[in-house]
């Protein structure tokens, strides 16, 4: 495993002796976010949400010592997607022979071990983050079509959202980190110190993102109760499930109006990545 070079925010208030709890509440008191706050009182510096010593020439040795692992993970994220280049196009050369209708009939076949199968797969990798699960609602829209897809991606993601939600709120921070691991953990802390719970949209847009497994996890930590959170879950999942379950269902069926549909919806959510994440910055 990596050595980080910088903490995170927890660890800074364990380091400090400080009451995490007790200092968001004062920085929502001044209006200002748990990073902004941190880093007024204890002059601690912020970079890539980790904290640092107020030392700026052993921040340029820490980040001279994270330029090689950087790069890696750069090179790390091309060949993955060299892959999914490769797998998707293997699967629609596959789907071509076969026919998409013989795939359909056959999964039928299974009854309704198919869609429990997918259900179960795609609520696993929710709960657990380390594990992609964004496959798992295009390969729905393909084996069940588009409104099929979309119930039993609805329902799986409900479940693992509301467990992560529960997870957090019941156990606390240490089980989130063991389900998260220590990679993860500061984007669950990051999440959390934004004040979500404040604002039911903002939540439902961060969950409309590729970080929702992360969200409802953060969510928990904070003081969200279960009324406000469940209407959020429901808005971010009708809104970001359908163009991704399209894209399965169109790709295979060439379906001009779900692919139109399913284009239409990605450029959506990835404009909404963008601003949340540029939002997410600035707090």
């Amino acid at each position: 495993m990596q050595e980080r070079n910088g903490i995170s925010q927890r660890e800074l208030c364990e380091l400090l002796g400080l009451d995490y709890q007790a200092v968001a509440a004062s920085a929502k008191e001044l209006g200002m976010s748990t990073h902004a706050y941190l880093q007024q009182e204890t002059g601690w510096i912020l970079k890539d949400e980790l904290y640092y010593p107020s030392d700026t020439e052993a921040i340029q040795t820490n980040q001279n010592k994270l330029k090689s692992p950087s790069r890696r993970r750069k090179w790390l994220k091309i060949v993955g997607f060299f892959c999914v280049g490769i797998t998707l196009v293997a699967a629609i050369t596959f789907v071509n022979q076969v026919g998409i209708e013989q795939i359909r009939a056959n999964v039928d076949k299974l009854g309704i071990w198919a869609p429990i199968a997918l259900l179960l797969l795609r609520t696993v990798s929710i709960v657990i983050p380390a594990i992609p699960s964004t496959a798992y609602s295009v390969l729905s829209g393909t084996l069940f079509g588009f409104w099929k897809g979309i119930f039993v991606i609805f329902i799986a993601d409900f479940a693992a959202c509301c467990l992560n939600f529960y997870i957090a709120k019941r156990f606390g921070r240490k089980i989130v980190q063991r389900l998260v691991g220590e990679r993860f953990i500061d984007k669950v802390d990051n999440l959390a110190s934004k004040h979500l719970e404040d604002n039911i949209f903002l939540v439902a847009g961060f969950l409309m993102t590729g970080l929702f497994d992360f969200v409802c996890y953060a969510v928990g930590l904070t003081e969200m109760p279960w009324h406000k959170f469940m209407p959020a879950l429901i808005l971010g999942i009708v809104v970001s499930t359908p163009p991704i379950v399209a894209l399965g269902a169109g790709v295979f069926t060439q379906g001009k109006w779900m692919l139109g549909l399913a284009m239409l919806g990605m450029f959506g959510l990835a404009l909404l990545t963008g601003w949340l994440n540029r939002k997410r910055n600035q707090t």
